[in-house]
């Protein structure tokens, strides 16, 4: 789905809270589709890793009533902006973007986690992100962010406002009978009833069915991201000449043999050996980055160049830039190997790749205990 043109992401943490307030002038509070023009609802959420400045923007879009998902889409993103209480939106808009813009569904009603108009400068996620996207969009958060309120009733739809300087900026809301309430607030192009109303429609548990999906997208596509991480040592740097190798006994890189200049920076993965070869397994990496010899770097694998003799090679790109852009790569690689007569096979997609990377962990721990005369499975001494 398309989306309007957004600002500029590179504000300081001033010059975001000052967007905010002029932003919140475009929050259309009223209003809301009505529930026989609703055919499908989108849930958002986003999840980090901060070791890597990295995100998982995560959109899950559900047929309306049924809540039957017919569409889910997740990307990786480098994330820029700060850690800042009350300027959110900054840091994980721009992961979720480029996952809308992969939506082929554009949806009736948006819910994001998080809040909208219950915010310090009434802007928050929830408003920048239906504005940017001109969408019917709602606040659920499953915590209060700012102001006051009582609490509803034990009944579900048993509802309170909340109240910030005597202005209503949202409500907590019971969406199951004796369960905790969560917080709904105006995004935008709805009133805070109608925001009430859907949120009630879709909430077969506490937290709606659009927003709780997203949700768990988030942590799998987050989860899958880190186990396709892995530490790489770097053997070689693309355009180097002859072959290099990591010694891991004396822990330095030798020159081995003459050899052509290869397409990609080359290494290799410490703890997982290739059953092809018994070495640890080999990788390429792609993407403007120029490391030294010896230099180790976190990398986000993404393909594998299998070959009949099980000697596979993974390419990964860094792990802070995983939306770096492969371009010709893989054409590269392919002819490079197939110039030398290496039994290559295919490329074998994102799966296979985590697969084997997942084996080869596996079986350097049995190598390991078998090493030191324990059992698989056994902690070490």
């Amino acid at each position: 789905m398309e989306s309007g043109a957004p600002h500029r992401w590179d504000l300081t943490p001033r010059e975001a809270a000052s967007l905010q307030r002029e932003m919140a002038a475009q929050v259309v509070a009223r209003g809301g589709p009505p529930e026989h023009d609703v055919r499908t609802i989108a849930g958002a959420d986003v999840a980090f890793d901060r070791a890597h400045r990295r995100g998982v923007g995560a959109v899950v879009a559900l047929a309306y009533p049924s809540l039957e998902v017919v569409e889910e889409v997740s990307v990786e993103s480098a994330v820029t902006f700060p850690y800042v209480p009350g300027l959110l939106s900054f840091r994980e808009i721009p992961v979720l973007l480029p996952a809308f813009a992969r939506l082929r569904t554009r949806p009736d009603v948006l819910m994001a986690d998080g809040h909208g108009y219950a915010h310090p400068r009434r802007f928050g996620f929830a408003c920048h992100l239906g504005v940017l996207l001109d969408l019917p969009t709602i606040g659920i958060a499953k915590s209060r962010l700012v102001g006051e309120a009582r609490m509803p009733g034990a009944r579900r739809g048993d509802h309170a406002e909340l109240l910030d300087r005597g202005e209503v900026i949202g409500s907590v809301l019971r969406t199951r009978e004796r369960v905790r309430p969560i917080y709904v607030s105006v995004g935008h192009r709805i009133g805070l009833a109608q925001a009430e109303e859907w949120a009630l429609r879709c909430a077969r548990r506490r937290i709606p069915e659009p927003t709780r999906l997203a949700d768990a997208l988030s942590r799998r596509a987050k989860r899958r991201m880190l186990e396709a991480t892995v530490e790489m040592i770097v053997e070689q740097r693309e355009g180097d000449e002859g072959r290099w190798e990591w010694q891991e006994e004396d822990e330095r890189i030798v020159f081995k043999h003459p050899l052509d200049p290869m397409p990609a920076h080359y290494g290799c993965v410490e703890g997982a050996r290739s059953e092809g070869d018994g070495e640890m397994l080999d990788v390429m990496l792609a993407g403007a980055v120029s490391p030294e010899r010896g230099e180790r770097l976190d990398v986000r694998v993404l393909d594998v160049l299998e070959r009949s003799d099980g000697d596979h090679k993974l390419l990964a790109v860094p792990a802070e830039a995983p939306e770096t852009p492969l371009g010709g790569v893989r054409e590269r690689i392919w002819a490079w190997f197939a110039a030398h007569e290496k039994p290559i096979v295919r490329w074998g997609g994102e799966e296979r790749a985590v697969a084997i990377l997942r084996d080869a962990r596996a079986w350097f721990g049995r190598c390991a205990a078998e090493a030191d005369g324990r059992r698989p499975g056994e902690p070490g001494a």
